[in-house]
């Protein structure tokens, strides 16, 4: 056994500028793994940049998050389009579509949503949100204590989870450990003026070889600019949309007015219709 010290990531989201600060910010600190927990793309270009710079990590953890079930769902047809959220997200994969391969598509399918590893002596739990399912807010961090007594089998020592956005770290009943690196491309606190702080979030777990854990959470300074227009001349969908959210981090994913709107005005009912045959 050697020491230990695991990059964990999560909650992407197409920001390949923030991405890369925070594989740059690891590498710094000596990472000897990389753990990735989920939401890799959109509504930021997804295209093989992404998959490029994780796989040049060989991560040891490679989970698929919500946003991943959800695409795979859309490219199956499984959306309405009578939804103005349904074709924001639609028209995203759409473009995902015209970036991403079909051998790389197989890859991210065969990712799980959760799973367990063992490090040092130490038993862990490894998940986007629950082990079941990657999506829900019984895992906020302001939820009830059973909710993470729950999240854990008994015989784990630790469990990394993303989805909320929120650094997050806390013990079960038990005093078992629970961490949320918060997201990478889009981070989030209810407290505005830490909302307001968008630096790339990711943690540090460093194990030494008697099994000891430190956590440090990072936060990670990025060009924000870059990414933008790296998204404009990529030609996302919803640049302006993407523009607001990487500026305010406020997201428009359930501004179905604005939805509305955006979608009529450039054909994306009529498009995402033909391109996924409904």
């Amino acid at each position: 056994m050697q020491d230990e010290t695991i990059a964990v990531m999560a909650d992407v989201h197409g920001n390949q500028t923030a991405l890369a600060a925070v594989l740059a910010d690891a590498n710094k600190h000596a990472a000897t793994q990389y753990w990735f927990l989920g939401d890799l793309f959109l509504p930021g270009p997804a295209d093989v940049g992404l998959i490029q710079l994780l796989q040049a990590v060989h991560p040891e953890v490679w989970l698929n998050g919500n946003w991943e079930l959800d695409m795979y769902a859309i490219m199956a047809g499984r959306f309405h389009l009578d939804n103005p959220g349904d074709v924001y997200v639609a028209r995203l994969v759409e473009y995902a579509c015209q970036h991403v391969s079909a051998a790389q598509w197989r890859m991210l399918q065969g990712h799980p949503i959760a799973g367990e590893r063992t490090v040092n002596g130490l038993k862990i739990g490894v998940a986007h949100n629950q082990r079941t399912r990657p999506g829900g807010r019984d895992l906020y961090p302001t939820q009830p204590q059973d909710h993470f007594d729950q999240f854990l089998t008994a015989d784990q020592d630790l469990a990394v989870y993303g989805h909320t956005h929120q650094q997050l770290m806390r013990q079960t009943s038990a005093g078992q450990l629970v961490v949320n690196p918060g997201a990478v491309g889009q981070p989030y606190s209810p407290w505005h003026k830490f909302f307001a702080d968008q630096r790339a979030h990711y943690a540090l777990l460093h194990i030494d070889r008697l099994g000891r854990v430190d956590v440090a959470f990072r936060k990670v300074d990025y060009d924000i600019q870059k990414e933008i227009q790296r998204a404009i001349q990529q030609h996302v969908p919803y640049p302006e949309l993407y523009r607001h959210l990487r500026e305010t981090g406020e997201t428009s994913t359930h501004d179905l007015p604005l939805l509305r709107r955006v979608n009529a005005e450039h054909g994306y009912v009529e498009q995402v219709a033909k391109f996924f045959h409904k």
